[in-house]
């Protein structure tokens, strides 16, 4: 059986029903009796990887005392949505599920904060700059999924020019704007789109420069995303060369929103940011 990506509706629900469970005092082992599943099930549940039937909701709820017509209403209202399709798993068979998941949530985001190493965000790349990162990727032998995924990325980028876009932080470091990708002219080009980018009333774009020395989130690139409603869903995700890994837990969350704010403070200003990137325009 294929898994079910998981959607926002479906985290959603999955985190109401956590609550709902410890509202009515029920540990998972508790909860997983009463409702006559097993705690792996229902842990799955709560974590939007699994999606409910209406009536297995309807049940569940009874089991926890949840009544209020108001509150049934918006997580049946989940619950029936989980399964609506994105524009995304159109290329199901090019991306992974982690990624299609990262594209839901990226689409419901109210903010977004980028923190990248080496490269610019993929919200901010050009279609050359994004083609020239593929073309030494994993998949540079496959043309045809290429395309697809350089298309997936330039898709991506409509979050920006939505009605209501996110609020969007993003920090590179210095060596991600001085780093020559896919030759001069397509460098030039990716950093007149940063710069252009940057006078966006929902954009701000900070440097963090060489001259800092070492610094709090050098083992890697990360982004932090708050879904909507605000405050509802606050998750990290971090990139390898073949995944995307989430972090969820308070915990974590909270280390790497700290490290953020750590970056945030040491980074050049926006202003100080945007003559940098020019300077650099100017000598390619």
């Amino acid at each position: 059986m294929a898994t079910i990506t998981p959607t926002i509706r479906l985290r959603r629900l999955g985190m109401a029903l956590r609550d709902h469970r410890e509202a009515a005092g029920l540990t998972l082992d508790d909860a997983a009796h009463v409702l006559m599943r097993s705690p792996s099930s229902l842990s799955r549940i709560e974590k939007g990887l699994h999606h409910l039937p209406v009536r297995d909701l309807e049940y569940i709820l009874g089991k926890y005392g949840v009544t209020d017509a108001a509150i049934t209403g918006r997580l049946f209202d989940w619950c029936r949505n989980g399964r609506k399709k994105g524009w995304w798993q159109r290329y199901a068979t090019d991306l992974s599920p982690e990624m299609m998941d990262f594209i839901g949530l990226e689409s419901d985001a109210t903010s977004i904060d980028f923190f990248d190493v080496m490269l610019i965000p993929g919200l901010l790349q050009t279609e050359q700059y994004a083609r020239a990162l593929f073309k030494v990727g994993p998949f540079a032998h496959l043309s045809d999924r290429v395309e697809r995924l350089i298309a997936v990325r330039m898709k991506r980028q409509e979050v920006l020019r939505r009605a209501n876009p996110p609020r969007v932080h993003a920090i590179v470091d210095e060596a991600a704007v001085r780093r020559l990708v896919g030759g001069p002219a397509t460098t030039k080009s990716q950093l007149r789109r940063l710069v252009e980018a940057s006078e966006a009333s929902n954009m701000t774009l900070q440097v963090l420069p060489f001259a800092v020395g070492e610094y709090q989130g050098m083992t890697g690139s990360f982004t932090i995303m708050d879904i909507a409603p605000p405050g509802s869903l606050t998750l990290v995700t971090v990139d390898s060369l073949t995944s995307i890994s989430y972090r969820e837990e308070v915990e974590d969350v909270h280390v790497y929103m700290t490290a953020f704010e750590h970056l945030r403070a040491k980074a050049l200003s926006e202003d100080h940011s945007r003559a940098m990137i020019e300077r650099l325009m100017s000598k390619l």
